[in-house]
């Protein structure tokens, strides 16, 4: 039986049927979208504007226009200053959520936890192989007698 996968949005609150990792509804997607072209309107009537220029003049929400800067929307653009920090060691970055220096430290520890778990994973898997082992050993002297 297939389970409903619903939520409500993080935005309207109003229940909705996720397509992928969605946490806004469809309507709420689409204003935002409408807000996104209006901001890349904007800046395109400006060129060479702050960050806060744009969002001043544009209207959008800050939030929203912080995030296009982060998906690297604006990187071939005009806009100024469209830094800010790392969300690891604080350093001003221009794109995603850290620079390149956390973001290599981060993986590099990602895949040294994945290959300690690895690790626990086969020797569980050694010690259970070893005891279905000596259990057939047992059962098999048993029969013997």
């Amino acid at each position: 039986m297939n389970k409903l996968n619903i939520k409500n949005c993080a935005r309207c609150k109003r229940i909705f049927i996720p397509v992928s990792k969605e946490k806004i509804c469809p309507d709420c997607r689409a204003a935002d979208l409408e807000l996104e072209e209006k901001v890349k309107s904007y800046l395109r009537d400006h060129p060479g504007i702050t960050v806060n220029q744009l969002i001043e003049g544009s209207g959008a929400p800050a939030k929203l226009v912080w995030r296009m800067v982060q998906q690297g929307q604006f990187e071939n653009s005009a806009l100024k200053d469209a830094q800010y920090p790392c969300g690891r060691c604080g350093k001003l970055i221009t794109r995603g959520a850290y620079c390149t220096e956390c973001a290599d430290k981060l993986k590099a520890n990602a895949q040294k936890f994945a290959a300690a778990m690895n690790s626990k994973r086969r020797a569980a898997e050694k010690k259970a192989q070893t005891f279905s082992d000596s259990m057939y050993d047992a059962m098999d002297n048993s029969r013997e007698r």
